[in-house]
């Protein structure tokens, strides 16, 4: 039990763990207020938000198409890192385009 106690709480002394315990329903009170506040649910809809696709996936689709395409330079010649930057400009550009558009 007292290597249970030394891993879990470390040095605490016993009114250490006593007052956390104590406040820790208190604790539990603000979160579950938190849950059910309005802040809250803004907080849960602007992430479900960043979550919903903004483009089709025939728009994905041809934004890699375009990119692939424009990029006329081979892989080998400015090395990998350097490729990928320029498909993924490449890509947003298209994607930007496509969002303008609508």
């Amino acid at each position: 039990m007292a290597k249970i106690k030394e891993h879990y709480l470390g040095d605490m002394t016993q009114h250490e763990i006593d007052v956390y315990l104590y406040n820790k329903q208190f604790r539990d009170m603000e979160y579950e207020e938190w849950r059910t506040s309005d802040d809250y649910a803004d907080l849960v809809n602007n992430e479900l938000l960043d979550l919903k696709p903004t483009y089709s996936a025939a728009e994905i689709k041809d934004a890699i198409r375009y990119a692939v395409s424009s990029v006329m330079i081979p892989s080998e010649e400015v090395g990998v890192d350097v490729y990928g930057k320029l498909i993924e400009e490449k890509l947003f550009e298209s994607l930007n385009n496509s969002y303008e558009r609508n």
